[in-house]
Order: structure tokens, then C-alpha cells, then sequence
């Protein structure tokens, strides 16, 4: 009931009337606070973290590559797994030191047995022979005895062959081809992030193109029907004007649906959950086409983390040739060793001893022969990879190169024919208003001028790609080194 109704309210008396008056006073007071700050919470805190990736405007989140580069670095979690990975080799590399310093155990054995043998062991570990357990009756028939020691051991390598040395070596080496690898995921990621928006940024250029298009195509609708009426036209102008617009509203929906699909690889990529629709933020610096892209560097694309990383691993194979040659040379350790017994208590010292011993063992049995030869062709096959992958990076490098120059002369003659596309189309517009030209010479007209337009958009969306993926394959100096600001989204039209 409002507080106008709550006076007129028959059967109250006046202070009633008065405590719900302010009751209610209250409570509109609420809900207007409450619908004050509703309206003062932007979109984008219905979900959170989407402020990372962009920046929102009405019920649009305008992404930039540098801020979903920044995102995905962060929560991506294929790139959070690699950091993993990298961790894990980096543990292995510190536990390698295990062949140079001491290891040292300890242990609780509880033993209990009625063998002759291990009982008068057991008494004379204790320090707790006597005469009488010398006995014959005794010494055969013990019964069950009970012991208990505690095993302090130090073990230290002395000599094992290489195996130690060569072991780190291994995983030192292993540890970096895993930080270069994760670098390489990184690089991966940055890629991604460029292909994702720029993917947004090429179906929102087409649905723009086919909303242009289907406008027109509207236009060409009316102007059939106006002539039809006035007996300047067929009804067959009319039908082929209806049919090319519904096509072009078809290619519209796709087109749409293209851009949502964009907008989930961002939400994906980045481990963001958005319910606005997504835009590309226009201000940003795109490449320019006015200059030809530079070729890459072969020490540059020498360079590559991936490269480096299998050249790593080679090493850390030829490393491992070593350990298993080791496997069959003299070792030697070292053992010092504290025990304590007793015959009633965990953890007792009732009696206690101790010994140092210094051991050398060799292995020469067909197993550790077959290991060495199979540690060779393990570090012959990581070197031959490790070469072809190199070569391979020089020749994805070329080709990017190629891809990406290409598609800038694409853009230029792409350009040119939109300009005359417009112009082809607003003279044949002319003649067909005049009864010069056929609906059928129109709508050809239109469809040149829509593919032009579409081939602009996709050679500016090539030719941006080519350049992340130039960067990507080994030149990381050349997208920097050709950028120019467009300051508004008029400019890419």
C-alpha cells in the first residue's frame, strides 16, 4: 500500500496511520538506494574479470590484443600447465645433485623369529649373552625372540663412473629446453590472442560489409516496387530484388553468428566468462601497408625459443650417453652407519654399534651394454631433429614472409577496386533509375561492389595475421617496426 493510500485507509487510527507512513517512507527510501546503486554497477560486474581483457561501453566489451595478450598470459590454463612442466624439470635438475652430496636414511625395523641363528644374533647385538646361552638345549631351541633397531645410515659417492656428472648435465640441460619451451607456449599464446581478435575484428568488418549490403539491397527492393507501380518495371525486378536481399540477410546471420563464435575463442583463450557482446577497440595501432614488410633475420629466426629448446635437448641426449656408459664403470661409495637395538621398545637403545664400509661395484652385463647403445641413437635421433626443426623454422619464416607481403599488395589492389566498385555501382544505380539498365545488371553490380568490399576486409585481415605469424616464426622486430595509429574504426572501412 503507498503512503497516500495508508491516509485514506478506513478503520486506522492516527497513530497507526502515522507508524506506517514512515514504515513505508523507509522502505521506498531502500528501494530507492538500492535501485541507485543497480544502476551505478556497470555491465561488465556481472561477470567477473572481463575488465582485464577490455573496456565496456553500453552492452559491448571492446577488446584490444595487448589486454587479451595480457589475460590469457595470466589465466590461460594450457600456458599455467606448461609453467608446470617447467617447474617439474626444474625439481629434477635440483635432484640430479643427488650423485655428488651425501644421502643420509633413517629406518625402524622390528623383527621377531625363532631361528637359532638370528636369536643368539639377536642377544649378542644386545650386548646380552651369558653362559647359560650357550646352553645346547638353548642354542637349539631358542623360542620366539624379539628385536627392534634403529638404522642411521650416511651414504656418499665417491666415484660412479661420470654418472653423477653427466646425470646433471642431463638435467640441467632438460630443466632449460623446459623453460624454453614454456617460453615458446608464451609466444603461442600471443599468436592465439592476435588470431582471436583479429578474427573478431574480420567477421564484425563483414557484418558491417553485409549490413551495408542488405541496406542496399533494401534500397533496390523499394526502388522495384516504386517502379513496378508506376509501370517502369517488371514483376520479375521485384522477385530478383527479393530473392538477392534474402540471400544477403542469409550471409548476414552467418556473419553474426561468425562474430559470436570470435568472441568465445576470447573467452576461451583468456579463462574469462562474458555475457556482453564483444567489439574490437579501434584506437589501437595496426599495421601499415604503405611500406613492404621487411624479410626476416635468419640469426633472429636461428634464435627461436622452440629451436633452442630442441637443441637443448639433443644436449641433455648426448648427456645421457654418458650415464650409461658410466653404468659400467668401477663405483665406489662410501657407508657409515649407526645402529641401535633392543629387545622390548620402539626406538630403544639398549645397546648400540656402528660401522664404515667403502664399497666398489661394476656392472658388466648385456643390459647396461644394450642402454649405452640405445643412449646413442636416442642423441643421434634428438640431433637430427633438432636439425630439421631448424630448417623447417627458416622456411616457415620465408613463407610467413611471403604470406604477409602478399597479403599487403592484396590490400592495395584490394583498395583500388573497392573504389571503383562504388563508383560502377552508383553509375548502374543511375541507369537503372533512368530505365538504361536491367535489375540483372543491378544486382551484379551490387554483388561486385559486396565482394570487393569483403575482399578488402579480408586481405587487411590477412595481411594483419601474416605479421603475427612473421612474429611468431622468428622476427620479432618487424610487427614493431611497420605500425601506424588509426584513430577511429572509419579508417578501416
Amino acid at each position: 500500500m503507498t503512503p497516500l493510500g495508508i491516509l485514506v485507509a478506513p478503520g486506522l487510527t492516527a497513530r497507526e496511520r502515522t507508524l506506517m507512513v514512515r514504515y513505508a517512507g523507509i522502505a521506498l527510501a531502500a528501494m530507492l538506494v538500492l535501485m541507485n546503486l543497480a544502476l551505478a554497477v556497470p555491465p561488465a560486474q556481472a561477470a567477473e574479470g572481463i575488465d582485464r581483457i577490455g573496456t565496456v561501453r553500453g552492452d559491448t566489451l571492446f577488446v584490444t590484443v595487448e589486454r587479451v595478450i595480457d589475460a590469457a598470459l595470466e589465466r590461460n590454463e594450457m600456458l599455467a600447465a606448461s609453467g608446470a612442466m617447467k617447474d617439474a624439470a626444474s625439481a629434477d635438475a635440483v635432484g640430479a645433485w643427488q650423485g655428488f652430496l651425501p644421502q643420509v636414511h633413517l629406518g625402524e625395523y622390528y623383527l621377531r623369529s625363532d631361528d637359532a641363528l638370528s636369536s643368539f644374533g639377536f642377544k649378542l647385538q644386545n650386548r646380552g649373552v651369558t653362559m647359560m646361552d650357550f646352553n645346547p638345549a638353548i642354542l637349539n631351541q631358542p623360542g620366539e625372540t624379539d628385536q627392534y633397531i634403529t638404522r642411521l645410515q650416511l651414504l656418499q659417492p665417491i666415484f660412479n663412473g661420470g654418472m653423477g656428472w653427466y646425470g646433471k648435465g642431463a638435467a640441467n640441460a632438460a630443466s632449460r629446453a623446459a623453460e624454453f619451451e614454456h617460453r615458446r607456449a608464451e609466444e603461442t599464446v600471443r599468436f592465439q590472442a592476435h588470431q582471436a581478435v583479429e578474427g573478431l575484428r574480420l567477421a564484425l568488418a563483414y557484418t558491417r560489409v553485409m549490413e551495408t549490403a542488405v541496406t542496399s539491397a533494401e534500397g533496390h527492393v523499394q526502388q522495384a516496387r516504386s517502379m513496378v507501380r508506376n509501370e517502369m518495371a517488371t514483376e520479375a525486378d521485384l522477385l530478383q530484388a527479393e530473392v538477392y536481399l534474402s540471400g544477403l540477410r542469409q550471409r548476414l546471420i552467418e556473419t553474426r553468428n561468425m562474430a559470436d563464435i570470435a568472441g568465445q575463442n576470447i573467452q576461451l583463450l583468456t579463462a574469462t566468462e562474458c555475457p556482453l557482446a564483444f567489439g574490437v577497440d579501434e584506437s589501437t595501432t595496426v599495421a601499415s601497408d604503405q611500406e613492404p614488410v621487411p624479410a626476416p633475420d635468419r640469426a633472429a629466426v636461428s634464435e627461436r625459443s622452440d629451436l633452442i629448446a630442441h637443441r637443448e635437448k639433443a644436449d641433455a641426449a648426448g648427456k645421457m650417453v654418458g650415464v650409461a656408459r658410466g653404468a659400467v664403470l668401477p663405483h665406489v661409495n662410501l657407508s657409515l652407519q649407526r645402529d641401535y637395538f633392543d629387545h622390548e621398545d620402539l626406538f630403544g637403545t639398549n645397546s648400540k654399534s656402528w660401522s664404515l664400509g667403502v664399497y666398489a661395484t661394476m656392472g658388466l652385463g648385456v643390459g647396461e651394454f644394450g642402454q649405452i647403445k640405445k643412449a646413442r641413437a636416442q642423441h643421434r635421433a634428438a640431433r637430427h631433429l633438432a636439425d630439421f626443426e631448424s630448417r623447417q623454422a627458416h622456411s616457415q619464416a620465408h613463407q610467413a614472409w611471403l604470406q604477409a607481403e602478399s597479403a599487403r599488395q592484396k590490400v592495395l589492389v584490394a583498395r583500388d577496386a573497392v573504389a571503383a566498385a562504388r563508383e560502377g555501382l552508383r553509375i548502374v544505380q543511375n541507369q537503372y533509375r533512368e530505365g538504361l539498365a536491367s535489375m540483372v545488371d543491378l544486382l551484379d553490380t551490387q554483388a561486385a561492389a559486396t565482394m570487393a568490399e569483403g575482399n578488402l576486409v579480408q586481405a587487411r585481415h590477412d595481411y594483419r595475421i601474416g605479421l603475427a605469424r612473421l612474429e611468431f616464426d622468428g622476427a620479432p622486430r618487424v610487427a614493431d617496426s611497420i605500425t601506424e595509429t588509426i584513430p577511429s574504426a572509419s579508417a578501416d572501412q
